[in-house]
C-alpha cells in the first residue's frame, strides 16, 4: 500500500502537468477555434471547451471570431487540456498570460453560448444568463438560434 502511494504521489503531479500546455496563437477559424503553436513549433487546433460560438455564415459568427481574435491572437495562451473531440481537436479552457479564462469570456460578452450538452462547469451558465439580461452580442438578437441547431438547418 505505501508503494502505492508513493507511486501515486509521484506520478500524479507528472499526470497534471501533462494536461497543460503553452502554445502562441497563430490563427482564428472562428469563435470557438483557433491554431497555435508549442513551444517546438507544433502546430495544434484547439477547441474552446464548454462553449459553442456561432459559426462564420451566422450571424454574431464574424464578430465572435473578432472577438476571440482581440482576445488571443498572436498571443501566449495557457491550455488546460480536457481531451479531443471528434475532429481531433484539442478540447480546453484557455487561459492568458494574465489567467482570465478565455472560454468564459466569450460567454460573458455575448459571443458564444454555454454548451449544455458538454458542461461541467455552472459558471458559464450563469455568464450566459447575465450576458442575456443585458442583451451583450448575439443576445441583441430577438431569437438567436444555438450554433448545434444551426448547423441541423444548414445540413436540410
Amino acid at each position: 500500500m505505501r508503494y502505492f502511494l508513493c507511486f501515486f504521489c509521484f506520478i500524479l503531479p507528472l499526470a497534471l502537468q501533462a494536461r497543460m500546455a503553452d502554445c502562441f496563437v497563430v490563427g482564428i477559424s472562428d469563435g470557438d477555434t483557433f491554431t497555435c503553436l508549442t513551444a517546438n513549433l507544433k502546430p495544434i487546433k484547439v477547441r474552446l471547451a464548454e462553449i459553442d460560438a456561432p459559426e462564420k455564415a451566422q450571424p454574431f459568427g464574424k464578430k465572435s471570431r473578432q472577438m476571440l481574435g482581440s482576445l488571443i491572437h498572436k498571443r501566449h495562451v495557457t491550455l488546460v487540456i480536457q481531451g479531443y473531440d471528434r475532429y481531433q481537436r484539442t478540447l480546453a479552457t484557455v487561459y492568458d498570460k494574465q489567467g482570465q479564462n478565455i472560454n468564459l469570456i466569450m460567454v460573458q460578452q455575448g459571443m458564444a453560448w454555454a454548451y449544455r450538452q458538454y458542461l461541467q462547469d455552472v459558471a458559464y451558465l450563469q455568464a450566459e444568463q447575465t450576458a442575456r439580461e443585458h442583451r451583450r452580442g448575439l443576445w441583441r438578437d430577438p431569437s438567436p438560434i444555438e450554433p448545434h441547431l444551426w448547423r441541423q438547418q444548414q445540413r436540410r
